[in-house]
């Protein structure tokens, strides 16, 4: 019985540690593409996300002097930390880091990611109900006191090597979490309507004939 406890700790740490090492990254996607585009410059509208977020925040300009007497007008802007930005552009980064592009040095054109619109809003669900006829009771409990709804919408743009415009794809989507006043971020929620978006998205581009037919020809 001495011999057999210190092995069934050892095995109980073993599983802990297991299940440590196999958890998946916040990063991954529910889908993993056969073929990718050709190798591409990678890039992604900060300030089209900062406007979809609201969290653009000054835009300072100033006049130095240049070349003689002429002045030269410098622009720059300031960004409110976001959570939901940071999220945003990293999803954005490692779709097409590990998804949409091949890796490689030549490059086939651009294309960029950004994301055109986000909407937050909160649905009445049985825990409004339970709540209300408890007066408040309910909701000191733990009880959802609503339903938290999130959409987006992502945006790829490809452009060829003389920067015209070749397709343009969009991709929307959801994602919920019951809100109590113990549990009030809305981050994953947030981050599983990303995934939908970015997932609705890639089919559309993996789908379309243009685009295999590019991908045959790099290949």
């Amino acid at each position: 019985m001495k011999i057999r406890y210190p092995i069934a700790v050892l095995l109980l740490v073993l599983i802990a540690l297991t299940d440590l090492s196999a958890q998946k990254s916040v990063y991954t996607f529910p889908f993993e593409n056969s073929y990718k585009l050709p190798s591409m410059q990678k890039m992604i509208n900060s300030n089209e996300i900062a406007n979809t977020y609201q969290t653009l925040g000054n835009i300072y300009t100033t006049e130095i002097s240049g070349m003689g007497d002429d002045l030269v007008e410098q622009r720059s802007m300031s960004f409110i930390s976001d959570a939901r930005v940071i999220d945003a552009v990293r999803f954005l980064e490692f779709y097409m880091e590990d998804q949409l592009v091949a890796p490689g040095d030549e490059s086939a054109g651009i294309v960029e990611l950004s994301i055109i619109y986000y909407h937050e809003h909160h649905r009445v669900n049985i825990g409004s109900v339970i709540g209300i006829l408890t007066f408040g009771l309910g909701t000191l409990m733990g009880i959802p006191y609503s339903t938290v709804v999130i959409d987006v919408e992502t945006e790829a743009m490809l452009y060829d090597q003389g920067d015209y415009l070749v397709a343009g794809y969009r991709g929307v989507g959801r994602g919920k979490r019951l809100q109590t006043i113990y549990s009030m971020s809305t981050r994953k929620a947030h981050q599983r309507a990303i995934k939908h978006s970015l997932e609705a998205l890639n089919t559309n581009i993996m789908e379309d004939q243009n685009v295999q037919q590019m991908v045959r020809i790099d290949h």
